[in-house]
């Protein structure tokens, strides 16, 4: 990922060396002359972006390199800008009277326009020169030593902290400290002498209070317990570990530091070990920021191959780790199978009390002139300690006056990169932020486009990163994929938070905590990277050159001020509030790359009228807006990736209202679209086959296309995932010339049986009957289908072939204990939700180990008779869903469901379809919720308590003693 092409740090400098070594190519050879100026430009950019990368490492770089930096940058998006209208013309071969081509017919004939061409060249290097040489002439000399002090590291006076100061401490510390306590009587009463330490690793953002949780919790360990010897030892980002070890050694051993002295770290290690190996010890491993760091110090912590002497009746060893990073943190416990202690921010009772504590001296005291504003600022801190503290410094030191402190509260996140009095938070935050490679700080500072409180979308992000140039693809990974990994990493780091999952347990839609979008927003308008356009936000100057724009204001004093910046090297926009004259402002600027209008309602069809002239627009979102045709000048975004029309999950609810739309023919032309995202009641044009490069199709009403459609999805050879829409009355509105929908899937089928590079196939029902076709064929490199919400009559035959099928979804009308093993012989699948339709009673059957499903780990199964689980069935699950109906199923009275057989399984759902009066169901150890059936049918509560009770008792003798929950639902599905 390092060869990325955009980044936040070298600007355009990447592509803009790709282009110039394209210069060179045979493609170009009529510009021979300007070869050697090429060349030289390349090698003069090259050793820049060289620089360029070194300097972004920097935690705090020199002054005048930031301004170097920034200049190069700059220079650097220009010159790409004119290299892609040079490279446009020689490249654009339309004989279209109308089209641009015809502006420079001939234009590579001329001798004086290829003398031009030189001449531009020239004028770049000249460019290039004069901002190197500006670096240099005005650079200090480099033996003059930076005398600047070193920052105290805030993490170091966490553990000196007061306990009276601090606030929403003791509910985490006491979690902590009681789950240990249990480990530690569990331990007590097993035979065994030795046991692997407990190992607690604390993971949580920077400024969550995680230093302070370990140390309070070792301080209260250390008092309570008898333990040998303790320690207590912080990581950072670059760590010492030779120094590390040594303090180590040093507390455990309690001796002097000097003492510590050894020759390797292998030396430190093996008397680190040897001291530790029988005593019981308390150890903290505060900050670790590297799965690596963490391999080389658990050496030292486990000796004896990870196990501990028990003397009877005291406790096992101890450590306690604290990480921003949840890999990290599943690292430090992956072996011993301990706990991950996420941090949660403060409740909003105790975001109040350490606020006023830390401004009025007491969480009962303040003015009630300022009570409405400290809501607001408490909002925007959204119980993160580090940002409450930071600000109510800030607030401690100005007049205790409402206009004073809604002044704070409108610019909170500027104050970040101009106030000392919040640099403590500024610092931690920066930690996170420099540790980040380039690819992460540049998807990191892009989410500052989005106003706060966004709930984005993680395929909307991903597909603009790629537009933006953030992402480039790999060998064997797209450049989709290589976004996800990016998003997850974000994730993983509590860079962003994780807001909605899917039934996959995958991240859909994230947000960005308020601080840490203050923070990015900072460092964007820092670099020039994003610039705002809002209320509140400072505008740049009219000589600045805008790169990247969200425009949060549509006021008209707001708009015109947007007239007077230097637009016209606009890269992208953002746009979440409609204002009529910007959208007209921007269609005239041909740099645009991206232009997202989700969500604008009054945007329509007549705002495009000039969508031509964006030639060079790879991302277009028109989501959620009111366009109901696409211009025919669409064909001339030839550089076009990524369009979206769809009208999001709100269409599905007006599906049978919908008019049919075409799309224009000449979308056909578009040779570069990858994603395209579609509407219902929207109608493909003839001649998709030549729209080879898409990857994704998405929400295709099936109904509303013809014969050729379904016959060249096969030419769509580079397809990876596809979904299909069917309405209720899709076989009344079927318009396949004159087939039956039966043969109009066969004819699909068959195209998609032919896609080799086919992941994904979903097809999203709303009728109360659907048929897959006849044909037995299938793409057979299919790694998730899904049939959901309406019912098939049974299970496709060919479904059994897919042997690289990790995913199914499926529901239908009735199935045999021949389906269940042909779907058990799948030899790659993870996860399999199967619903048969509530009128399927069927027969109770028992899966054994002889039905496969030997991958299987996530089993969602409803049908009003459940299975039964004999030895040896589905040895990997992990999580089972039950749903089943009490009310239908007649006088069984055998409940055992036979749980204890699955020897990975961590949860078990049971979810009871019921309907009627309500009633609380309640047993000796689950509590239930509200179950609702007829009332005075006590068998049927006789055969939920009989459930819940063989459920929890097969729970408790299981060797994993499985997380239960039991709910209810009155309609037919299960939902996380």
């Amino acid at each position: 990922m390092e060869g990325l092409l955009m980044s936040a740090a070298t600007g355009a400098l990447k592509p803009v060396l790709e282009k110039l070594t394209a210069l060179m190519g045979v493609e170009y050879k009529c510009f021979k002359g300007a070869r050697r100026e090429v060349q030289s430009l390349t090698d003069e950019l090259a050793a820049m972006h060289t620089f360029l990368l070194k300097m972004s490492e920097e935690e705090h770089p020199d002054p005048q390199d930031k301004a170097w930096m920034k200049e190069v940058r700059e220079l650097s998006y220009d010159m790409e800008d004119s290299l892609d209208e040079f490279m446009l013309r020689v490249d654009d071969k339309s004989v279209s009277p109308e089209g641009f081509i015809d502006k420079f017919k001939n234009f590579l004939t001329k001798a004086k326009t290829r003398r031009k061409i030189a001449k531009a060249i020239e004028d770049l290097k000249v460019q290039a020169k004069e901002v190197g040489d500006r670096n240099r002439r005005y650079r200090s000399n480099d033996t003059i030593m930076n005398t600047s002090n070193a920052a105290v590291d805030h993490r170091a006076l966490a553990i000196f902290e007061d306990a009276s100061k601090l606030v929403g401490i003791d509910g985490p510390k006491d979690e902590l400290i009681k789950w240990l306590a249990r480990e530690y009587k569990c331990v007590a009463s097993e035979p065994r002498e030795v046991v692997p330490p407990k190992v607690v690793s604390i993971v949580g953002f920077g400024g969550m209070g995680k230093t302070t949780l370990a140390n309070h919790v070792y301080v209260e360990l250390k008092n309570q317990f008898d333990f040998d010897c303790w320690a207590f030892v912080s990581v950072s980002r670059n760590p010492d570990l030779m120094k590390i070890l040594r303090t180590l050694l040093s507390e455990v051993s309690n001796g002097p530091y000097q003492y510590t002295e050894a020759g390797s770290i292998q030396q430190l290690i093996g008397r680190i070990t040897d001291f530790l190996k029988d005593k019981r010890y308390l150890i903290v491993v505060d900050d670790v920021w590297k799965i690596e760091t963490w391999d080389i110090i658990r050496y030292a912590l486990f000796p004896d191959k990870e196990k501990s002497i028990i003397i009877p009746d005291k406790e096992p060893s101890t450590v306690i780790t604290t990480t921003r990073i949840h890999d990290v943190a599943k690292a430090c416990c992956s072996s011993y199978g301990t706990l991950v202690y996420k941090m949660r921010p403060l409740i909003p009772t105790d975001s109040k009390k350490l606020f006023r504590k830390r401004i009025f001296g007491s969480h009962h005291m303040c003015p009630s002139h300022l009570e409405e504003v400290s809501n607001k600022i408490l909002e925007k801190c959204d119980g993160l300690p580090l940002a409450i503290i930071s600000i109510s410094g800030l607030l401690a030191n100005k007049p205790q006056t409402n206009y004073q402190w809604n002044r704070v509260q409108n610019s909170f996140g500027r104050e970040l990169g101009r106030n000392p009095e919040v640099q403590s938070m500024v610092q931690i935050l920066s930690l996170s932020y420099v540790d980040l490679p380039h690819h992460l700080k540049t998807c990191l500072l892009y989410l500052s486009t989005f106003r706060e409180d966004s709930v984005i979308d993680k395929r909307r992000l991903i597909r603009r990163w790629i537009a933006e140039g953030f992402i480039q693809e790999e060998q064997g990974h797209t450049r989709y994929e290589l976004g996800e990994r990016c998003f997850n990493d974000l994730i993983n780091r509590s860079l962003i938070q994780a807001q909605d999952l899917n039934m996959y347990g995958e991240v859909t839609v994230c947000q960005v905590h308020d601080t840490i979008l203050d923070f990015i927003i900072s460092k964007s308008e820092e670099e020039n990277f994003v610039n705002i356009f809002s209320d509140g936000y400072q505008m740049p100057g009219p000589h600045r050159k805008v790169r990247r724009l969200s425009l949060l204001s549509n006021s008209v004093e707001n708009v015109s001020q947007l007239k007077k910046l230097d637009l016209t090297h606009l890269r992208s926009v953002t746009v979440f509030t409609y204002a009529p004259e910007a959208l007209l402002l921007f269609m005239n600027f041909s740099s645009l790359r991206v232009l997202d209008l989700g969500g604008c309602t009054q945007v329509e069809g007549h705002h495009l009228a000039n969508i031509g002239n964006l030639f060079r627009l790879k991302y277009l979102s028109l989501r959620n807006t009111e366009v109901c045709e696409l211009p025919e000048q669409i064909r001339k975004l030839q550089h076009l990736e990524t369009l979206d029309i769809s009208m999001g999950k709100a269409r599905f609810f007006f599906f049978e209202k919908e008019k049919s739309r075409k799309l224009p023919a000449s979308i056909v032309e578009l040779k570069r679209l990858a994603h395209l995202v579609l509407d219902i009641g929207v109608i493909l044009p003839a001649g998709i086959r030549s729209m080879t490069a898409l990857e994704e199709l998405e929400s295709v009403d099936v109904s509303k296309q013809s014969i050729d459609f379904a016959q060249d999805l096969g030419q769509l050879t580079y397809l990876r995932s596809i979904s299909f829409f069917l309405g209720c009355n899709g076989y009344k509105n079927f318009d396949a010339a004159g087939s039956s929908c039966e043969e109009y899937m066969d004819i699909i089928l068959l195209s998609l049986s032919k896609l080799g590079n086919l992941r994904s196939l979903s097809f999203h029902v709303v009728s109360d009957y659907f048929s897959l076709g006849t044909v037995s064929c299938a793409p057979h490199g299919l790694q998730k289908l899904e049939i959901k919400m309406g019912f098939i009559s049974k299970v496709p035959n060919w479904v059994g072939s897919l042997v690289n099928l990790q995913t199914l979804v499926i529901f239908v009308c009735q199935f045999e204990v021949e389906d269940f093993m042909a779907l058990g012989r799948l030899p790659a699948l993870v996860f399999l939700h199967l619903i048969a339709h509530e009128s399927f009673c069927g027969t109770r059957f028992t899966i054994s180990g002889d039905y496969g499903f030997h991958c299987l780990r996530h089993f969602d199964f409803g049908c009003v008779m459940p299975v039964m689980f004999g030895v040896g069935a589905m040895p990997k699950l992990e999580k089972l869903t039950i749903m089943f109906s009490p009310e239908r199923m007649g006088g069984t009275e055998d409940f055992h469901f036979g749980i204890e057989h699955l020897s990975s399984l961590d949860r078990v759902d049971c979810v009871f379809h019921l309907s009627g009066d309500s009633v609380v169901v309640r047993t000796a150890k689950t509590p239930m919720a509200n179950m609702s059936f007829r009332g005075g049918m006590d068998r049927i509560l006789n055969q939920v308590v009989s459930t819940t009770c063989d459920l929890e008792t097969a729970a408790s003798s299981h060797a994993k003693s499985p997380e239960l929950k039991f709910r209810h639902t009155l309609m037919w599905m299960i939902e996380d």
